[in-house]
């Protein structure tokens, strides 16, 4: 098997570093990137009122990394799948 060059062999991960868990997600291109919001929980007020989705953060994307994004998400996908 030929190593990836892209993928990272090594990772150093700061203190500042940040799981997030979410259970929803929402994602649109702006005129530069990528952006995918994502939502752990969503809230409702009084009783006529709405939902609102607690956004947790948001992920900017450059066009590159959607790409790598979408073959890591496909294989991910296409192992749980099988």
């Amino acid at each position: 098997m030929v190593e990836n060059e892209d993928e990272p062999k090594f990772v150093q991960r700061p203190v500042t570093f940040h799981k997030i868990y979410a259970t929803s997600v929402s994602g649109e291109w702006t005129e530069y990137d990528f952006r995918i919001e994502l939502f752990n929980e969503k809230l409702k007020g009084k009783e006529d009122e709405h939902w609102t989705y607690v956004s947790e953060a948001m992920i900017i994307l450059a066009p590159s990394a959607v790409k790598k994004l979408k073959n890591i998400l496909d294989k991910a996908v296409e192992k749980e799948i099988d």
